[in-house]
């Protein structure tokens, strides 16, 4: 099943939306770690922690990164 990943700011709009399906949640949590990295957020272990955490979490299920961000998986 392919994946999104939605990411919203901390205002609420759009930071970012994967525009081609991801295979597996794994490829979601990367996703993830590059767009904390690209904003200069979350790096090391702190990132590999919260990746884990979004790619173990429910689809549709909201998580939001102490930077604010929010993080969600849904079926492309």
């Amino acid at each position: 099943m392919p994946y999104r990943l939605i990411v919203t700011r901390p205002n609420g709009s759009q930071a970012h939306s994967s525009a081609e399906p991801l295979a597996t949640r794994h490829a979601v949590a990367l996703s993830a770690l590059k767009v904390l990295a690209a904003r200069d957020i979350a790096f090391g272990r702190a990132g590999l922690e919260f990746g884990k955490q979004l790619r173990d979490a429910e689809l549709g299920e909201t998580l939001t990164h102490a930077s604010g961000y929010a993080f969600r998986t849904e079926e492309f």
